[in-house]
């Protein structure tokens, strides 16, 4: 008798995670641009297209599953400890058609098998976007090792045979690592900030293009920049909002992984692979010692500023 498929539900919690996970392991490491969602997407359906193909799906999808679980595992793996990275994301697109393989060929297994084509679509749309919830969720309570575990949780459940348990098993790893210490933000001096730190990052990083767009996470608005409401010209003084605005946004780039560095001394840095790049392909800060950075420096750890 042939092996039973895992329901629908099942294979779209397991393929959000896959998904959800890729996309947020190569946002972090590599690039956030959009570039990165277009390779998601594209590698993602070419995977899933090349598994409708096949001609004996249901045999063929322990393989996928399997196929799936080792790419992922492997990309994630290689970017874990890895931030700003100069790499394209392109270099992962047979990770991530491997990893969408399963979703094409679990339709292909269901509607071979009799199952009506419009109740498997929808139960796996459900379920991917659980997974997909889960892995946003993981992310934010658990860290990286959330978009390792969970992925592998589910895909290991679902080939042993354990559909409940690998619905269950990813949802507890997140009960259990809400347990974790709530992580305090940075908050140097905010008076050093305006008068030290804040021209900087004005004068080197919010240019329209960069951190003077309001939809980065670290937005720093200002004179001669994209400004807070209407002030009668744009070189007007910095308003107390906006400053406000950049010393919150600044400090909350401070929260670091372990020894990690923080982004905010990071990325701009030497090797960090900003994404900001001028037209030269530099980074920021080329040199280690540059005045910029070594203010940021001082200013995050509570030293004494450099002489200008």
């Amino acid at each position: 008798m042939p092996r039973a498929l895992p329901s629908a539900f099942l294979v779209g919690v397991h393929l959000g995670l896959l998904q959800a996970g890729l996309l947020l392991t190569l946002s972090r490491a590599l690039s956030a641009a959009h570039t990165t969602y277009a390779l998601v997407l594209t590698a993602w359906l070419a995977g899933s297209a090349l598994g409708l193909w096949s001609r004996a799906p249901a045999r063929d999808l322990p393989r996928a599953l399997g196929l799936g679980l080792v790419a992922y595992a492997a990309a994630a793996l290689s970017l874990g400890r890895v931030d700003f990275v100069a790499a394209s994301p392109w270099w992962f697109v047979p990770a991530v058609a491997a990893a969408g393989l399963a979703s094409g060929t679990y339709f292909a297994a269901a509607v071979a098998g009799g199952a009506a084509t419009a109740r498997v679509f929808a139960r796996e749309t459900w379920g991917f976007l659980a997974g997909t919830l889960l892995a946003a969720a993981g992310y934010a309570f658990l860290g990286r090792p959330a978009l390792l575990y969970m992925p592998l949780v589910t895909g290991v459940l679902t080939l042993v045979g354990r559909p409940r348990a690998a619905v269950v098993a990813p949802a507890l790893l997140l009960v259990a690592g809400c347990d974790d210490p709530v992580r305090v933000v940075p908050a140097p001096d905010r008076g050093r900030f305006g008068a030290e730190v804040y021209p900087v990052l004005l004068r080197d990083c919010s240019f329209p293009a960069c951190h003077g767009d309001p939809r980065r996470p670290l937005f720093v608005p200002g004179p001669g920049r994209t400004r807070l409401g209407e002030p009668e010209s744009p070189l007007d003084a910095p308003t107390r909002a906006e400053v406000d605005l950049a010393y919150d946004r600044a400090r909350a780039w401070l929260l670091a992984e372990g020894d990690e560095p923080p982004p905010l001394l990071h990325k701009p840095g030497p090797r960090a692979a900003h994404e900001g790049r001028d037209e030269h392909g530099r980074n920021v800060y080329e040199d280690p010692d540059a005045p910029g950075l070594a203010v940021l420096t001082a200013w995050a750890e509570g030293t004494e500023a450099p002489a200008p």
